[in-house]
């Protein structure tokens, strides 16, 4: 069985726990042992850092390499004749990624046959291009990219590491905003164009899906990092494949609170749950931010647009349905009781108020600038709101002992503090009201600084 990673500082912890125990009468020498051996050794832990540090450098240098030929072919690509091009297109694909399985499968030499394979990926996706420009193809050019993504999905897939996972995110990231800030009129696109439908780019749904089950699957928080913000990306340009830009910042909003419903929804030791609610979070305040501002709230209830906002309302309730669904279904799984779907669903609704009610105020506020054009109740509730986001994520820090979302919490509240003294009294404070605020923000800072060490003091004395 492979050894766990663990850091050198969390190994030095657990060698002096060990020495302790024993000296205690808590554990023997031969029970020690084998706890021991459960992680990897610091020879190990030091050659897995070196591998990740060489296998990023030989990355950035396959990229570089790929340019450079990609450049030097180009160079002289008018002089060639096609049958010569389509050579070397073919060559360069089919040699490199030949030589990667030779790499790989022969030689056992895994990290240099990833970089390799990385590179007729990139070779792979200028061909698609190439050809088309021998050929004189007049497509629709996003195809392209979805065409790339398509071939790199298996090799990022089969992988070991994260070089073609990013790949494929940025990937997909360029070919949905180049389908939906592009082409949103064009229709749906579904081994054909649909004039009828909505130009979503729907099919990245299901590559991301396919990238965080390889993450999960390997245990990698680093790759849920990297799909988590791409389906953000997908879902906050949405509104604008469905012409809704009006409500564009209450569907960034209550998407905010979805991914913290699906953090939440991890066990508490979980590290998979860190992505989701800092994007979450990000998103959340971001929207709230915007909505504080009573000159922006005035703004967007100036659009006048009854059929937009009802649609927008109903896809908030549906996508806050779903993933509630979602979540009590793999719930249903994971926990030891028996707990049928609907009480699961009960206790997300009832355990996680914060994301939930987050979410149900993006759709009540859509709901107000149907009814009631009048910014002063969105202003008021985006500051409440901001207020209790602050205290939850401090609330959070203390319990699970965390510093991050504790410092998170802190730095929102005093970023809401100046952003509202700025809006309310910056004319009439000047620079002595903005030195009294930076002096109450720092002497702030270092009093939850002192309250945060003493409190570690207490939990290890």
């Amino acid at each position: 069985m492979a050894r766990r990673g663990i850091s050198n500082k969390q190994r030095m912890w657990l060698v002096g726990q060990l020495a302790d125990w024993q000296s205690r009468g808590l554990l023997s020498a031969e029970q020690a042992g084998p706890i021991l051996e459960l992680y990897e050794t610091a020879n190990e832990q030091s050659e897995r850092q070196r591998s990740t540090a060489l296998l990023v450098l030989m990355g950035i240098a396959a990229f570089l390499v790929g340019l450079g030929v990609m450049l030097l072919v180009g160079y002289n690509w008018n002089a060639l004749p096609d049958v010569m091009k389509l050579v070397m297109i073919f060559g360069a694909i089919f040699g490199t990624h030949a030589g990667g399985f030779n790499l790989r499968f022969r030689r056992g030499s895994m990290v240099l046959s990833e970089i390799v394979f990385f590179l007729g990926c990139l070779f792979y996706g200028a061909g698609i291009f190439l050809v088309a420009q021998i050929f004189n193809l007049n497509a629709h050019y996003p195809d392209g990219i979805w065409w790339w993504s398509l071939g790199v999905l298996p090799f990022a897939l089969c992988m070991d590491t994260l070089v073609l996972h990013i790949l494929l995110a940025s990937l997909l990231a360029i070919w949905c905003g180049m389908e939906i800030l592009g082409f949103r009129d064009i229709g749906l696109w579904f081994f054909g164009r649909w004039n009828f439908g909505i130009n979503g780019a729907y099919s990245l749904l299901l590559f991301a899906l396919l990238g965080l089950q390889w993450a999960y699957r390997r245990g990698s928080v680093a790759a849920v990092g990297i799909y988590v913000p791409l389906l953000a990306w997908w879902m906050v340009l949405q509104p604008v494949a469905w012409q809704l830009e009006a409500e564009a910042v209450y569907f960034i909003g209550a998407l905010g609170g979805l991914l913290i419903i699906v953090a939440e929804n991890h066990s508490v030791s979980s590290r998979f749950a860190i992505p989701y609610r800092l994007f979450g979070v990000l998103l959340a305040s971001g929207a709230l931010t915007a909505l504080s501002f009573y000159d922006f709230s005035d703004a967007i209830l100036r659009f006048q647009d009854e059929g937009g906002g009802l649609v927008h309302t109903l896809m908030i309730v549906i996508l806050l349905a779903v993933t509630i669904f979602v979540c009590a279904l793999f719930n249903c799984g994971a926990s030891p009781t028996r707990m049928s779907i609907l009480q699961q669903m009960q206790k997300i609704l009832l355990t996680q108020y914060l994301a939930v009610g987050l979410v149900a105020l993006m759709a009540i506020l859509t709901l107000w600038r149907l009814i009631i054009i009048e910014p002063l109740f969105p202003v008021i509730t985006a500051n409440m709101a901001m207020i209790v986001l602050a205290f939850w994520l401090m609330a959070l820090g203390l319990r699970q002992d965390r510093g991050q979302p504790f410092a998170a919490g802190v730095a929102l509240f005093l970023f809401w503090a100046v952003l509202r003294y700025c809006d309310l009294f910056g004319d009439f404070g000047g620079m002595l009201g903005a030195a009294l605020m930076f002096f109450l923000c720092g002497g702030t800072l270092f009093g939850v600084a002192v309250y945060w060490r003493n409190r570690r003091r207490k939990q290890y004395v």
